[in-house]
């Protein structure tokens, strides 16, 4: 998995995309045979699933742990569930549940005879929830604290009565999958984190025309990052809305101190990739390009 990563990180570190003309919401699947095939393909492997919820938040280009069928479905899941995601009601990105749709997986994974009926209840049970995220974000959009305590609390009835839906031996199942997951992501962080910041590195370098310098800094401040991400992930264990905001409030000041290395134009050429790589946030299309 690892030597896949590395080579698929490295391909896609030398691509910059171009920003897209693109709607303001994602298209809703409104088919719940069409969400049960998502579900179906968006079936991760344990090292995946160690990463997938950060490189989402940290607006990663995530076409590098995901092969295309996988990436697909994410759209269809994050479509079908949240058609508002990242639209105009929800212009933070946050209406979607991500921390929910990983824990959908993680359950499919540790129970594959799960029924089919029992699958699209779960499903049925995200699609409230964010519904009722979206409600949130409005009603509370103007005390960011009080957002915060709610979309918690929101998240945290959701998985609840997921779990109401299953049997005392399929949760064990589920917790016995996390402790594997959790040991997986403890033995290949450091692996995880290098190749990945290596690809930021080249990618950045080739578009910006950084030097060495600007390179290393860089670098280092990534490093940086990813460490934190380790200490945000045990100081909000159990509490994935808390990890979102932690982390996006730590990507929030990656981008200014890397704005800081740059020259104007650059860091014009700067603000260009973080469009595109938001275009992915808000729902436009399934090619997740960083």
């Amino acid at each position: 998995m690892k030597h896949l990563l590395f080579s698929a990180l490295l391909a896609f570190a030398l691509v910059l995309s171009a920003c897209e003309s693109q709607s303001d919401v994602n298209t809703p699947v409104t088919s719940d045979q069409t969400l049960l095939k998502a579900v179906d393909n968006f079936n991760l492997d344990n090292a995946q699933l160690a990463q997938v919820d950060e490189m989402f938040w940290l607006e990663e280009d995530m076409s590098v742990l995901l092969n295309p069928m996988q990436a697909a479905a994410l759209d269809d899941l994050v479509g079908g569930t949240s058609p508002n995601f990242g639209g105009s009601r929800d212009h933070h990105g946050i209406g979607f549940d991500m921390g929910a749709l990983v824990e959908l997986r993680l359950i499919l994974k540790a129970n594959p005879d799960l029924s089919e009926e029992t699958k699209q209840a779960l499903l049925d049970l995200i699609t409230a929830s964010n519904a009722r995220r979206l409600e949130l974000i409005e009603t509370y959009k103007d005390n960011p604290e009080e957002l915060r305590a709610q979309l918690t609390a929101e998240h945290d009835a959701l998985i609840a009565a997921m779990y109401g839906l299953l049997t005392a031996e399929e949760v064990q199942a589920v917790e016995d999958l996390k402790a594997e997951i959790e040991r997986i992501r403890q033995e290949m962080r450091d692996a995880w984190a290098q190749i990945r910041i290596d690809a930021q590195v080249v990618r950045l370098t080739s578009y910006l025309g950084l030097d060495d310098t600007q390179a290393q800094a860089i670098k280092a401040i990534l490093l940086d990052q990813y460490q934190k991400i380790q200490e945000l992930r045990e100081q909000y264990a159990g509490d994935p809305e808390g990890f979102r905001a932690a982390v996006q409030a730590l990507l929030q000041t990656t981008d200014e101190a890397i704005i800081a290395l740059l020259t104007e134009e650059q860091a014009a050429k700067y603000a260009q990739v973080k469009t595109v790589r938001l275009d992915w946030r808000r729902g436009h299309g399934h090619g997740m390009r960083g």
